[in-house]
């Protein structure tokens, strides 16, 4: 590959784009954070920056298109800014290699997800460079250097990266390999000085959350993990993302019940409901399996909020597995869903499962998914109307005329909706309790209580 470049004028300025999802959104911090710790002034407009560093997504399909796109709108900066060096980070070019270089040739830089940190030792080479393709992913250690914005109150901390599961449809297993564990040390660690920085709530995700320690074989789990980051002084919430149904104990469901600082918050992708395609997509548990630990979370845990994650149009899914999930959908009353369509991804087992379902078809059973889960999201937050929860202002007024604005308890950073409060005085990073008076789709409106 080694393609020169002929411009070696002094780096100052960069940019970040970061896509996919929120163990992205980690491994960016710690690149921004490596070259801002070598003297790089980290720029918030791409046409001002000497380099642009796009973090890109390669789950599925749509992810990786939004990346292409994303990289070649980056590349005209190169043109008509004063972009020196655009750097492909992350999944796609972990993927796709030299592949990637040579379809955009704009692109400098090939980094992918096994070292964040080291990206200052490239950024002033002179050629693009797949050194930095091996390996497969990054466990940062407590003092690894992240970027954490000024009063920022909510975090992400990657508790594990990898996957050992065997789904049909993923790739993640290819690209970042089996499942590796931080110790739970390293992980206190750092949430500690996440608090003394001013973080409030912590998110914890991973490939497979449920799976933690596992693959360290000395006894760590994510109840003890849990139990110690309970000790943290100044954390208000730990939040758990990704659980897989089949690895939810009951152990797992009463210490999330017990300890005060987890908040009743399960996020359990189930991907689909139908036996066959369960079985296809080689997840390991059936539609009874996944009813039983939807009843084990609300026997165990008092007022949970639930989320999942849906796939639709899955190679062989017919129109009477699409209406088996919308009425599973309808019947498990989850707080949220995401839901994706299938895409055909290099390396998996589902690229040869047949029949295709058209991206039409496939495009219409979404839209029936999330227009169920539409009517399900806003009976459930009609439930909460009258009820008290504590809710974490994030920011101030909007237009809509709204005094604050925040989450309560139930809604995850990003993903779920957004809580408006009246009638409070509270500062950003403070937790108060909100009476729900209204609500709007997936929004709740609320007014703060004494």
């Amino acid at each position: 590959m080694n393609k020169k470049n002929t411009n070696n004028t002094k780096l100052k300025t960069v940019y970040f784009l970061s896509l996919g999802c929120p163990k992205n959104r980690v491994d960016t911090d710690v690149m921004a954070a490596s070259l801002i710790d070598k003297g790089m002034k980290l720029v918030f407009e791409p046409e001002i920056a000497d380099v642009i560093v796009v973090n890109t997504c390669s789950f599925i399909g749509d992810a990786k298109e939004e990346s292409i796109d994303a990289l070649l709108e980056m590349a005209e900066y190169k043109k008509n800014g004063t972009c020196k060096k655009l750097v492909a980070a992350g999944c796609l070019p972990q993927r796709y290699g030299k592949e990637l270089g040579e379809s955009i040739t704009e692109i400098d830089l090939l980094t992918g997800t096994s070292s964040p940190d080291r990206l200052p030792e490239l950024i002033n080479e002179t050629f693009k460079d797949t050194s930095m393709l091996k390996g497969s992913h990054f466990l940062q250690k407590d003092n690894t250097p992240r970027l954490i914005t000024k009063g920022q109150k909510s975090v992400y901390v990657k508790i594990s990266d990898g996957c050992s599961r065997k789904c049909a449809f993923c790739a993640i297993p290819g690209i970042r390999g089996k499942s590796e564990s931080r110790s739970i040390e390293n992980i206190k660690n750092e949430i500690t000085l996440l608090a003394q920085s001013g973080a409030v709530e912590i998110n914890l995700v991973s490939q497979d959350t449920a799976q933690y320690g596992k693959d360290l074989k000395d006894g760590t789990t994510l109840e003890k993990l849990l139990k110690e980051l309970n000790t943290i002084d100044k954390i208000k919430w730990i939040r758990i993302l990704y659980l897989y149904p089949d690895s939810i104990s009951d152990s797992l469901l009463k210490t999330i019940d017990k300890i005060d600082k987890v908040v009743p918050y399960l996020d359990i992708p189930i991907q689909h409901a139908a036996d066959n395609m369960l079985k296809a997509m080689r997840r390991g548990h059936t539609k009874k399996d996944i009813s039983n630990t939807l009843k084990r979370v609300r026997s165990f845990v008092k007022n949970p909020f639930l989320r999942t994650t849906v796939m639709v149009g899955f190679p062989g899914e017919t129109e009477n597995d699409a209406g088996e999930l919308v009425s599973f959908i309808t019947e498990s009353s989850f707080n949220n869903l995401g839901a994706f369509r299938y895409s055909d991804e290099e390396g998996t087992p589902a690229v040869n499962m047949k029949p295709k379902v058209s991206k039409k078809e496939s495009y219409n059973r979404w839209r029936k998914v999330m227009a169920a889960q539409k009517k399900v999201a806003r009976a459930e937050n009609r439930k909460l109307i009258g009820t008290v929860l504590p809710v974490l202002i994030e920011d101030t007024a909007d237009e809509s005329g709204y005094i604050l604005i925040g989450r309560h308890l139930g809604q995850a950073p990003d993903i779920d909706g957004i809580t408006y409060v009246t009638g409070s005085n509270a500062k950003i990073g403070d937790i108060i309790n909100c009476k729900i008076t209204d609500f709007k789709d997936y929004d709740l409106v609320a007014e703060e209580v004494s």
